[in-house]
């Protein structure tokens, strides 16, 4: 059974990704979070500008929540 994302940390995920001043380091925020709270980002491609919070709790909640 693949591990699932809460909603809340999926959301703290996107804050602290979000947080990153420089965009282009975002990527590497995101894939250090994922990491350590035990998600592959191999799981899907995150979306392509990470400036929009919304649509990266979006894609984090679509890519590692369980569906209701």
């Amino acid at each position: 059974m693949p591990k699932t994302m809460s909603k809340t940390l999926a959301a703290e995920i996107a804050d602290r990704t979000m947080a990153v001043v420089n965009p282009q380091n975002r990527a590497i925020a995101l894939d250090a979070a994922l990491r350590r709270h035990g998600f592959p980002l191999s799981a899907g491609e995150p979306p392509r500008e990470l400036t929009d919070r919304a649509e990266l709790l979006a894609w984090l909640r679509t890519t590692y929540a369980p569906p209701n």
